[in-house]
């Protein structure tokens, strides 16, 4: 079959690109045919907090990509829609993840009919307010002849959220496994947090930080490695950190971390953190993983369903300071062996498994 899929896909930066270029690498080898509709520019300067779109690592793909769709540019949606029917694809796929698409998203796939529109849907709500949240997804997810989530939690929201002609679409998916690079040698023997990915301010940052006091005072030599950009302000964090008086157990690296330099963050972590106030589902779990390295995750949205308690690593409520410190302080002090389990667990969820179930 020749597959379309529609949204940020490489030299677009960030996992939902890098999501859509495995998923690609899978159908591929699975002997389908995969092009890519991307965006000639993906956000306008004044709605992007972050220093830069593209991630330079991420440029040869292998794969044929038309950078040709502007979301705020309606003249580019009809541009968008005649040429990905002079390809005749199939399937088209479309990346979901935020309403600012919405109308874009809702134009071309109205106009590619009778060509199977299948939604792939990184969360169903925003983790960030917009505004007509629910009637622009709506917009969007009526044109699809099928939405597939990568959680069971979503998928529940999907149905107690959106009216039965489109939630009987839905369809529960996972999120596979990435593909790790070459392990790094580890260079220091501190206990390690990792706190990895975009910050923002839903991923609670500022939680593990107010837990980090707690966890120094029971192990003295430990250190929290945060890597990543941050949306937002990050004189709130290190104005934390100062007040705090941690600075010399914190480690910060607030910069976009390129694929390259994954490897050499994970090799060095104990345990990877992700102190979330509300999720749908964590590629920063599946990096972890495929790392062999155990998350302490919150009970919010999918997380759960990623995180096998004393086994693949530890789930804790939100928002809880105190219990994340419990939570942390308890492994470095055991260090449990988790690796095998995270083995087991994460050989069910296979890129070639989700590309059969999203296109069955």
């Amino acid at each position: 079959m020749k597959i379309v899929i529609l949204g940020p896909a490489p030299p677009f930066r960030g996992g939902i690109s890098l999501f859509a270029f495995h998923l690609a690498e899978a159908f591929r080898e699975q002997g389908h045919e995969v092009l890519f509709f991307t965006f000639q520019s993906q956000y306008p300067a004044w709605l992007f907090p972050g220093k830069n779109q593209f991630d330079s690592s991420l440029t040869a793909t292998g794969f044929p990509t038309f950078r040709i769709l502007t979301p705020w540019l309606p003249q580019s949606w009809e541009k968008t829609a005649r040429k990905l029917k002079q390809e005749h694809p199939d399937i088209l796929i479309v990346s979901w993840f935020l309403p600012f698409f919405a109308p874009a998203y809702a134009y071309v796939l109205h106009r590619v009919k009778p060509i199977r529109r299948i939604i792939l849907a990184h969360n169903v709500a925003a983790h960030e307010k917009w505004a007509f949240t629910q009637t622009l997804t709506r917009l969007v997810f009526g044109q699809a002849d099928r939405i597939v989530v990568l959680s069971k939690d979503t998928l529940q929201e999907l149905n107690r959220t959106y009216p039965l002609n489109i939630a009987r679409k839905g369809i529960a998916g996972f999120h596979p496994l990435y593909k790790p690079l070459a392990s790094q040698p580890r260079t220091s023997d501190r206990p390690t947090l990792l706190f990895f990915g975009l910050i923002k301010p839903y991923k609670g940052l500022d939680v593990l930080l107010a837990a980090m006091p707690e966890i120094i005072k029971a192990i003295p030599e430990v250190r929290l490695i945060i890597a990543g950009e941050v949306y937002g302000d990050s004189a709130v964090y290190l104005n934390q950190i100062r007040h705090l008086g941690i600075a010399n157990h914190v480690e910060t690296h607030l910069r976009y971390i390129a694929s390259s330099e994954i490897a050499a963050l994970f090799s060095e972590t104990d345990l990877c953190v992700l102190p979330y106030k509300s999720a749908s589902q964590s590629g920063v779990i599946a990096t972890s993983y495929s790392y062999l390295v155990p998350v302490l995750a919150t009970e919010t949205g999918g997380l759960g369903e990623y995180v096998f308690e004393g086994k693949t690593g530890y789930l804790v409520p939100p928002n809880s300071p105190t219990e994340l410190a419990k939570a942390a302080i308890r492994h470095l002090q055991e260090k449990p062996e988790m690796k095998q389990a995270i083995a087991d667990f994460t050989a069910k969820l296979s890129w070639h498994k989700l590309a059969e179930l999203v296109i069955t």
